[in-house]
Formats: structure tokens, C-alpha cells, sequence
């Protein structure tokens, strides 16, 4: 680390809780400390996820400055400004934002994760369409825009059915999907190239150090960078978990650390073992790991092992529906009681599971699977959903490094256990990378995308608009007998339910 790398420190002594009988608070809280590695992991699992891949795979070995680049632009504002609110600001995107702008802005903010998930589901279950397809022997049916809409639908109601019977059936399947759909998978890519390579079997595409710098004819060239965003989107959702850490806040910071090398190695290899055995010019974006495993799977005349890891993509994809269905939608609900929601969108059944929302996001879901029936490829239509939702998660990181910045001056004497120096600047810079991927989503990547870039950009557009606007209508017409709850009380549960 430079000398100018700005590092967290704590503006106190980190309270350790009383000890001996007499502390039995700090005794309770002690127990429920954890360690900073598994902090670490926690955010691994958040944010880890195989179904970007393709996108970086396309750079081959420039793979590595496709992922380092928003890695330090990105990922680690992200980490240190997020550390720093939510040990100040307790509850959240939401208690964040309205702190600093007001009950509207928090309300957009939330109203962004929650659209940013809706849109997800159909471009992360055609990636689990794209490995059904492989693991049946039918890997051709990848391209068909009719199969695909018609596994995402499948897909997302099934997992919706899941969530829907309570958070115990939810942990337990995501949990399990996490661990076989995506760690397992993604390792195997791994072994499987170093044992490719160590055979010396030939690459599908160049090794040389010259290749590190991908080429550059114009935005659409890079435009699949944008992937690289979504990838390490959602790190702030553990900085919660900062009042459980050990040894805080000097630990947080070697979480952090932590886990952005980790998932930064994980997502180079696993994108360079799918460039290794798939050339650019066959790659899929909905399928490139199948296609990858397919090719190794042949190599070593194990062709069956293939279907057996695309099947696990599926899982995983599924599974990484089913956490994303029932987080944002929770968190959504919990803030409509507060009044940002009519009353018909508060009800819960008998699991205490917020149906009507998720039945909202499912009719949202169901139309925009269609964009793979009418999209010219399956490709096509998987980068401009990606490039929708990451616009919109964009929104969010925009107003959470804008809300860091105001909340320095506007509440300087508010107590921040982690304050990260040289905020100001890192939130900036946070802002302009999250703008740049704003910029290149709105950009059809060269290669997956048949429209002019002004009616690609144009469509794009228009989709981010048309399901951020809601969020303003309803908080223009919101209504006092919405509110179930009080704002401080809405806070306090969403603090509660990360």
C-alpha cells in the first residue's frame, strides 16, 4: 500500500463491552462478535456471481486491467465510504441518502435497488437458460430467444414460490445454491484452465503482456466493461455488520482488502479460463462458462462432466434469484410502511412475506422477458437488460457517494467509529466511475448488438426512465394513511432485517 493510499481510523478507542458478571451486555455482545476473515467471506458471497464472465472474457488477458481498473475506481470506494455510513448512519441506502437530501431522494435511492434487482432476474436466469440448455445436450437452444424467455419466467415464479413460504425455505436453499452453483463451478473453470494450459494444450486466445491493454476503437469496443460494475455492485450491504466485528475498525479495513482481492482473482481466472478454451468470435454472453466447460469437458475426454457443471450453474442462478427476490423486495416493504407505499402493497400472508410486492416485480419481470423474444440474439438482449439494471444501481451509488460528501459538512459532529481519510475525493472518485459505466451502458457493445448506437441508447434510456419514474409519482401522491409505521421506527427495522 502507497503512502497516498487513504486507509480507515477510528476516531475513538473501539468499545470491547464490560467484562465479568456485572457486563452482561458486553458479554452478550462479545459472543456475537465475528472475525474479520468471515466478514470477509460474507462479502465475497455478496458479491460474487460467475454470470458476468463472459462479458470480461471477450478482452482475454486485458481481462486483467478490465476487472483492476474499476476494482480500485469502484469497488473500493464503495467499500470505505459505505464502512464510514453505516457505522454513523445505522438502516441503510435509504437512512443515508434521506439524511442527507431528504425523505424523496432516500425513497429514489431504495426505489433504484429495488428496480436494479427487478430487472436482474431475467439477465441472471438466461445465463441459468443458457447452462440448462447445455447440461440437456442441447446447447443450441441457448440462442433461441423463445427457449430463454421461457426458462426466465419458469425460473423467477419457481423462485418466487420459494421465497413466499418464509425466510427459513430461503436461507436454506440460497445457501446451499451459492455454495454448489457458483463456488463450485467457478473453481472448476479455474483447474480446468491451469491444467489446459500446463498440458500446453493452445489457447483461444493470446497470452502475451502486450494483450494486457485492451484494444480501443471507440466506446462500443469496451462497452462490456460495464459488466465488470454490476459484477462488484452490492458491497455496501455488509457494512451492517460492522457492530459485530472484532476488533473494528481496523478490521473492517482488512475486510475489505480481503474480500475485493478475492473476488478480483475469482472473477480474472474464471474470465480467463472461459477465453482460454472459447474464442472470441463463438463466445455467448448467456452461456460463455457452459461453453467454456464444454470445451475442457471434450479436451480431457470427460464430456459428461460438462453437463454436470452446467447443471450446477443452474442451481446457482436460481439460487442467487431467490436471495436477490427476497432482499430488496423486504427492504422495499419495510420502507413503504412508513408511507411511501398505498396500504394494498403493505399486506404480508401468513409466512410474513411481502406477496404483493413480489407480485408487482413479477409482472414487471414476465414483460421484460419478452425482450428476449424480440431482441435480434439472446446476446443482445442480455446486454441491454444488464446495462438497464446497472444503470439503475448506478442511480443508487451515485446518491450514496453524494450523501457521504454531504453528510461530512452537514453533520461534522456526528460520531463516525470509522472515518475514512480523504473521503471527499474517494466518494468523488466513486461518482465518476459510477457515471462512466452510466456512459458505457448506454453504448451497444461491438459485436452482440445489430441496432445503431443512437437507437440503442435511445431504448436504454427509456427503460431506465420508465421504471425509475414510479418513485416520484408515488411520493408525489403518497397519502398520510399509508404510513403503518413512523420513519424512525421504518429505519430501525431495516436496520434490523440486514
Amino acid at each position: 500500500m502507497s503512502e497516498q493510499t487513504p486507509v480507515a481510523t477510528s476516531s475513538q478507542e473501539s468499545p470491547e463491552g464490560k467484562e465479568g458478571p456485572e457486563g452482561k451486555e458486553g458479554a452478550a455482545s462479545t459472543a456475537a462478535l465475528i472475525a474479520w476473515p468471515a466478514l470477509a467471506m460474507m462479502m465475497v458471497a455478496s458479491v460474487g456471481s460467475i454470470a458476468q464472465l463472459s462479458d470480461s472474457a471477450t478482452f482475454g488477458i486485458g481481462a486483467v486491467t478490465v476487472y483492476l481498473i474499476p476494482a480500485l475506481l469502484f469497488l473500493l470506494p464503495v467499500g470505505l465510504v459505505s464502512a464510514e455510513l453505516a457505522t454513523s448512519h445505522e438502516g441503510g441506502i435509504f437512512v443515508w441518502v434521506r439524511e442527507a437530501f431528504g425523505d424523496r431522494t432516500g425513497f429514489q435511492a431504495t426505489w433504484f435497488v429495488f428496480m436494479n434487482s427487478v430487472t436482474l432476474y431475467p439477465a441472471l436466469l438466461s445465463f441459468g437458460a443458457a447452462a440448462l440448455a447445455t447440461a440437456f445436450g442441447r446447447p443450441d437452444l441457448a440462442g433461441n430467444g423463445l427457449y430463454v424467455g421461457a426458462v426466465v419466467l419458469i425460473g423467477f415464479w419457481t423462485a418466487t414460490f420459494v421465497v413466499s413460504h418464509g425466510m427459513k425455505a430461503t436461507a436454506g436453499l440460497s445457501n446451499l445454491g451459492v455454495g454448489l452453483g457458483t463456488i463450485v463451478p467457478a473453481l472448476a473453470l479455474i483447474f480446468f484452465m491451469f491444467a489446459w494450459l500446463i498440458d500446453d494444450r493452445p489457447s483461444a486466445a493470446p497470452l502475451e503482456v502486450a494483450d494486457l491493454t485492451p484494444p480501443f476503437t471507440g466506446l462500443s469496443s469496451i462497452a462490456l466493461v460495464v459488466g465488470t460494475f454490476v459484477a462488484f455492485a452490492g458491497l455496501e450491504v455488509n457494512a451492517v455488520h460492522i457492530k459485530h466485528l472484532k476488533g473494528r475498525p481496523k478490521s473492517y479495513f482488512k475486510a475489505v482488502m480481503m474480500a475485493a482481492a478475492t473476488v478480483f482473482v475469482m472473477y480474472l481466472l474464471g474470465s480467463l479460463a472461459i477465453s482460454v478454451a472459447v474464442p472470441d468470435s463463438s463466445l455467448e454472453l448467456t452461456s460463455g462458462a457452459s461453453q467454456a466447460f464444454s470445451v475442457y469437458a471434450d479436451g480431457f475426454g470427460i464430456p459428461g462432466l460438462s453437463n454436470v457443471l452446467s447443471g450446477l450453474l443452474v442451481l446457482g442462478a436460481v439460487a442467487a434469484s431467490i436471495a436477490w427476490i427476497a432482499g430488496p423486495s423486504r427492504s422495499m416493504w419495510l420502507v413503504g410502511r412508513a408511507g411511501y407505499l398505498p396500504q394494498r402493497f403493505q399486506r404480508t400472508n401468513k409466512n410474513d412475506v411481502q406477496m404483493p410486492i413480489l407480485m408487482f416485480q413479477g409482472v414487471i419481470v414476465t414483460i421484460l422477458a419478452l425482450v428476449f423474444v424480440v431482441a435480434p440474439n439472446t446476446s443482445e438482449a442480455f446486454a441491454m437488460l444488464q446495462a438497464i439494471s446497472i444503470i439503475l444501481y448506478m442511480g443508487m451509488y451515485v446518491c450514496m457517494f453524494a450523501a457521504a460528501i454531504k453528510l461530512r459538512r452537514s453533520q461534522p459532529d456526528v460520531e463516525r467509529p470509522i472515518r475514512i481519510n480523504g473521503l471527499p475525493l474517494i466518494a468523488a472518485v466513486g461518482i465518476l466511475a459510477a457515471l462512466s459505466a452510466i456512459v458505457l451502458g448506454l453504448t451497444p457493445p461491438a459485436g452482440y448488438s445489430v441496432m445503431p448506437w443512437q437507437v440503442y441508447a435511445v431504448v436504454i434510456a427509456a427503460g431506465v426512465v420508465v421504471l425509475a419514474v414510479p418513485a416520484q409519482l408515488l411520493y408525489k401522491f403518497r397519502r398520510p394513511e399509508w404510513a403503518s409505521i413512523d420513519i424512525d421506527e421504518a429505519e430501525a427495522l431495516a436496520a434490523e432485517d440486514q
